[in-house]
């Protein structure tokens, strides 16, 4: 299911359009960002610039997806567009583990996973400016839209988790390209497969290899890249 929808996450404004032979003004939609404030156990931890929804999702989404929590029992406090978190967390960072997750998911899969990301990509249809990210598992999606890929992918992390979606049986599918920093969220969430229909950078793939991360890139027009570990995907049967 998408995320819901807000008249906050969008404002439409005058423009100045111009062609070759013509400017006229016309009211255009362009998305609306904030800057919000994770504040993590008194001190102020970061600074992230996003959409203003699901902020309790996108604190819980990210401090599992940095290794900063190992779990998501811990206290949030949306305050406006501050984010108060309670963890008593030990100190030191979480180190990644390799993910051994013997999901499997048939090629056709894979196209169906980019269609309903087509689908979900609403935001992006009226004014051009989010990425959207998605969770499926066997019975279950979930979509998110924001103006960072990084934010997009904690938020719906976050969501997953809230919901009790074991994130070791789900596909993480973006329209964001894959680099370390993304890859790495998906390695801490223990997500054994990523696909984009974007490009993937080495040290995605690299890193993607080593941590046991099924990687698919430019999944668009019905086909796409495997970078590793391709057993993940099913070929048609026959």
């Amino acid at each position: 299911m998408p995320a819901r929808q807000s008249r906050t996450q969008i404002k439409n404004l005058r423009v100045c359009r111009v062609s070759e032979d013509s400017r006229t003004e016309e009211l255009d939609s362009v998305i609306h960002e904030v800057e919000v404030v994770i504040r993590l156990d008194g001190r102020a931890h970061r600074r992230l610039f996003c959409l203003p929804t699901h902020l309790e999702e996108l604190a819980l989404g990210h401090l599992l997806s940095q290794g900063i929590v190992a779990s998501p029992d811990i206290k949030i406090e949306p305050r406006k567009n501050d984010i108060w978190i309670y963890s008593q967390r030990k100190s030191g960072a979480i180190k990644p583990q390799k993910i051994t997750s013997q999901l499997r998911i048939a090629q056709d899969q894979v196209f169906d996973s980019v269609k309903r990301l087509d689908e979900n990509s609403i935001l992006y249809r009226k004014t051009g400016g989010t990425h959207v990210v998605g969770i499926l598992d066997d019975s279950r999606q979930i979509f998110v839209e924001d103006v960072s890929r990084h934010c997009a992918i904690d938020k719906v992390i976050g969501l997953a988790v809230k919901r009790g979606i074991d994130l070791s049986q789900s596909v993480l599918v973006t329209s964001c390209r894959q680099t370390l920093s993304t890859i790495r969220k998906a390695i801490y969430a223990q997500i054994p497969i990523v696909i984009s229909v974007s490009a993937a950078t080495d040290l995605a793939i690299e890193n993607a290899n080593l941590f046991g991360i099924t990687l698919v890139g430019f999944a668009r027009e019905r086909q796409f890249n495997i970078y590793c570990h391709d057993w993940r995907i099913l070929p048609p049967p026959g």
